[in-house]
């Protein structure tokens, strides 16, 4: 793995660390790490319906490979020390000709759409329960673009510039309504004209 910017954004590389992150709990207690901030097992077998002993082996396999750490201990019981990631984004991108990289990677982007879905559909299931202003807030929109690569480039270059600044394990301090929010954004060819 390596930093790719003063964030501490990490971009993994190696089959192995892909390994680890393809799984599903993994995955999913990572995302929740990123989105809610240091937590326990406990608090993440709670959070995610599973077993605290299977989020517990789980968070140990995601800190064996560097992706997630142990926040210092200040209390007494350092059983309940809560875990959080050890970044604040990652990037998956196998070296070029690494057959076994590329084949775990394209596993776990399976398991990254599977999980965007999943989150929407757990999102339609409980929107009922937010404000009228959260639902009104909340967007779901789909556009056909004509770019060129370098167009496509630029233009997600440009989101992800006015995007960063709200990522949650950068903002210090957001506003006290502030709660966390998914945004995926998936800009690729249209399969139909490929």
């Amino acid at each position: 793995m390596e930093p790719t910017g003063s964030e501490r954004r990490v971009r993994v590389r190696d089959a192995t660390t892909l390994r680890a992150l393809a799984h599903p709990l993994r995955l999913r207690l990572l995302r929740y790490l990123l989105a809610a901030g240091p937590r326990t097992a406990a608090q993440c077998a709670e959070a995610l319906d599973d077993t605290g002993s299977n989020c517990s082996y789980h968070l140990h396999q995601l800190a064996r490979h560097g992706l997630i750490e142990r926040v210092p201990a200040e209390g007494a019981n350092r059983r309940d020390r809560p875990w959080r990631a050890a970044s604040t984004g990652l990037e998956y991108r196998p070296d070029s000709g690494d057959a076994d990289g590329q084949q775990v990677n394209d596993a776990l982007a399976a398991l990254e759409l599977d999980e965007v879905f999943r989150s929407l559909q757990r999102y339609q299931n409980r929107q009922h329960k937010l404000t009228d202003e959260w639902r009104e807030s909340a967007t779901f929109h789909n556009y056909t673009l004509s770019l060129t690569p370098e167009e496509l480039r630029h233009l997600t270059l440009t989101l992800d510039a006015v995007i960063r600044p709200y990522l949650r394990p950068l903002r210090n301090a957001p506003p006290s309504d502030a709660r966390p929010v998914s945004l995926s954004l998936q800009a690729y060819p249209t399969p139909e004209f490929v």
